[in-house]
């Protein structure tokens, strides 16, 4: 148990050693917050996991260091003397990581997602960032296939799991629907129903092998004029009045706001995909890649 004076154990329980720092720094983003919930999302882990650290470390100290309620949560005499020793500590040892600029807010940061992800939510996060941090690089790398995670920070894509290690944090929703241009609806007339779309040139979207993408109860027609797997290629087609294009709605806000595209059967629209930010650990994050995290997650939440 956590004694007044200093640490004393009993001799069934492990030495202070034993306790992992990611731990104690668990604790006390719980401790601050008062708030599972509020430091899961800080840490960038999930709520059960940032429990079942809290039980552990509970068992290891042999003493509880939280009382929990249904509407409340508060320190217990233990925990609150725990959270006054490593405050200081965690400090420092943050500080003393952060002084080389391969672990502080200097250096490379490399993020992947696809071409249209890339185009439209990442041009304004990524230069409100840097004015941030100046010394940060970002390697941005741009793929309709993300395989290889192995060496990159941050990752966004569409999907709803997570690879194994890795922390998923929901942005937002996309959802996809029918697109055409004015001249082509004047040339070909508008479909009034799905079953339509068979008599008109139809542009849709490939789904790379792996990836998740919008989905929905039925599918276009079969015999497509183009098929691509680059949406933004789809979109310069229906642009060009080659057809009707099945298109993520965020990808043509602004063409459709200046009317060089319209919504073609618009109480159609394919399955929303969720647009998530992948990370590992908060714990093996740079405080580069966390700074980037969190400045991703607010500006693509903020452009929702």
């Amino acid at each position: 148990m956590l004694a007044k004076g200093g640490w004393s154990w009993q001799a069934r329980e492990v030495t202070s050693a034993a306790i992992d720092l990611n731990m104690l720094e668990v604790f006390r983003a719980v401790a601050t917050a008062s708030s599972f919930t509020s430091a899961a999302l800080r840490l960038g882990l999930d709520k059960a996991r940032v429990s079942r650290v809290i039980a552990a470390l509970e068992l290891r100290l042999g003493s509880p260091l939280l009382i929990r309620s249904t509407r409340s949560m508060r320190l217990t005499p233990e925990g609150a003397a725990l959270l006054q020793r490593i405050v200081g500590p965690l400090d420092h040892l943050k500080a003393a990581t952060e002084v080389s600029g391969t672990t502080g807010h200097e250096g490379q940061v490399v993020v992947a997602t696809t071409p249209e992800i890339a185009r439209v939510f990442l041009p304004a996060a990524l230069a409100s960032f840097r004015l941030r941090f100046p010394k940060v690089t970002v390697v941005l790398r741009a793929s309709p296939v993300l395989e290889d995670l192995s060496e990159v920070d941050v990752a966004l894509r569409t999907g709803r799991r997570a690879p194994s290690n890795w922390v998923a944090t929901r942005l937002r929703e996309l959802e996809a629907g029918f697109f055409a241009s004015p001249s082509y609806l004047e040339r070909r007339g508008e479909p009034q129903q799905l079953a339509d779309l068979d008599h008109h040139e139809g542009l849709w979207p490939i789904r790379p092998k792996g990836v998740r993408s919008f989905a929905s109860g039925s599918v276009p027609p079969r015999s497509p004029a183009v098929a691509c797997a680059d949406f933004q290629t789809l979109a310069a087609l229906a642009l060009a009045s080659a057809g009707i294009a099945v298109l993520p709605t965020f990808l043509v806000t602004a063409e459709v706001a200046a009317g060089r595209l319209l919504r073609v059967l618009p109480a159609y629209t394919f399955g929303s995909a969720p647009l998530i930010l992948l990370t590992r650990g908060q714990a093996h994050l740079a405080p580069r890649a966390r700074a980037l995290r969190a400045h991703l997650v607010a500006s693509v939440r903020e452009s929702a």
